[in-house]
């Protein structure tokens, strides 16, 4: 099994191509700014902005416009309640009970998010996993945290996998997810042997490790070299965040 975004992340787009070190300092500048934005019309341009950077990505359209319609599932809620939960001055000419200060602070809080959720696919679609963190372990983030990151990344698939191999052999033998004592007890021991399962896995993956040289230092086959246009690519980037912070002061 692989993650969806691997799939895409060896791509020939300027996002892909931009050296993962300058492009992680750059976007989580970006989205410093994002967070901190106090106007609709500054988060307005910033999600314009992070649209943009996932455009020039060149990923497949139908595949982002999925993406981001999920996501609504968690952002769309702020606009429903909060015009009509924050207290404030009735907004003129509505015949419903929404609030001036509560409407701003919905469209505040739905399009920051927006943003912050675009520029994160950017970064996730265009980057593959092992280079990103390769990347974050050159920029000073400790050693451990990086390997338990890429291990927890890995295997996380791996465990799926057994899950799923779980539920075929439950389907096999007739279980149903009844609230009954005898499901009860089904569920509690296939959970139990995933768990002895994934103990054995480890310390397989921990031999496995040790006999390739394993010493704890994240090594691949990708090498950095940054260059002019990476640096044009960054340049831009925090221009831009400058940018919307100045327009929101």
């Amino acid at each position: 099994m692989r993650a969806e975004a691997e799939l895409y992340a060896r791509g020939d787009s300027p996002l892909h191509r931009w050296d993962a070190r300058w492009k992680t300092v750059t976007l989580a500048v970006l989205i410093a700014v994002l967070v901190s934005l106090e106007s609709v019309r500054a988060a307005l341009a910033g999600a314009l902005m992070a649209l943009a950077l996932l455009a020039g990505g060149r990923l497949p359209a139908g595949l982002m416009l999925r993406r981001l319609l999920t996501a609504q599932a968690l952002l769309f809620p702020c606009l429903v309640v909060l015009p009509f939960t924050v207290p404030g001055a009735p907004l003129p000419g509505s015949p419903l009970p929404v609030s001036r200060e509560g409407l701003h602070l919905a469209l505040l809080l739905y399009l920051r998010a927006l943003a912050i959720l675009t520029v994160g696919f950017a970064m996730v679609y265009s980057t593959p996993m092992v280079v990103w963190l390769r990347a974050l372990q050159n920029l000073g983030i400790p050693r451990r945290l990086v390997e338990i990151t890429l291990m927890t990344y890995r295997y996380l698939f791996t465990l799926g996998w057994e899950l799923t191999r779980m539920r075929w052999a439950l389907a096999v033998r007739g279980f149903r997810n009844r609230p009954s004592r005898a499901a009860w007890r089904a569920l509690a021991q296939v959970v139990g042997v995933t768990l002895l399962r994934s103990l054995e896995r480890t310390e397989r993956v921990r031999q496995a490790l040790a006999c390739r040289g394993f010493q704890g230092r994240l090594r691949t086959l990708h090498e950095f070299r940054a260059g002019p246009p990476d640096w044009i690519k960054s340049a831009v980037g925090i221009l831009l965040a400058a940018g919307l912070w100045m327009v929101d002061r």
